[in-house]
């Protein structure tokens, strides 16, 4: 319920304000925070967004995803097309995941992508191109970003990903084409 969260979100800032008038505050966005809380906007907080769609890119064969999450069961490309026809590119990135935001960017709500990335099951080809699509997005409207784990199945260490040729980092197995593409952005 955004009215609840509204109340809770004041409550802990104006508690947080009392303490430190100036810490920078980071409130999630509304569904699984994919927009914006309007309600919020006059708070001075950042809001936090995700960068997974599409699912079935980000997510490609994700067990703990519901089924309805994913746009095509279809092996992933980039860009893909979703069962119902839309193709999914740079274009509906842009209209997915920042014009929802556009409205509290246009007052000055300061935007972070507070978790993003792609599975190790997601042809890495295909991962690093959707990546490069995101991520030039987000630079153009200057929002940062943190991925879900830089070590591990969504990382640049140790993702154990079969399509990779890795490159031995501190006893660590390095994408080293991806951390190239995150240090691009």
């Amino acid at each position: 319920d955004e009215t609840r969260y509204v109340e809770i979100v004041k409550s802990l800032v104006e508690g947080i304000r009392e303490e430190d008038p100036q810490r920078l505050i980071v409130a999630d966005g509304k569904d699984i925070g994919r927009n914006p809380v309007m309600g919020i906007a006059d708070l001075g907080v950042m809001q936090s967004t995700r960068g997974y769609d599409p699912m079935c890119v980000s997510h490609y064969t994700a067990s703990w995803v519901p089924k309805d999450q994913f746009e095509t069961f279809n092996f992933p490309t980039w860009p893909i097309k979703g069962d119902d026809g839309k193709l999914w590119d740079k274009v509906a990135l842009k209209e997915k995941l920042i014009d929802s935001w556009k409205p509290a960017m246009d007052l000055g709500i300061q935007v972070h992508v507070g978790e993003w990335g792609c599975w190790n099951k997601t042809p890495h080809n295909v991962c690093i191109a959707w990546m490069e699509d995101i991520l030039s997005l987000w630079k153009e409207v200057n929002w940062g970003y943190a991925m879900w784990n830089l070590k591990g199945e969504f990382g640049v260490l140790n993702s154990n990903r079969e399509d990779v040729k890795y490159e031995d980092y501190k006893g660590h197995k390095l994408d080293r084409k991806m951390l190239e593409l995150l240090m691009q952005y």
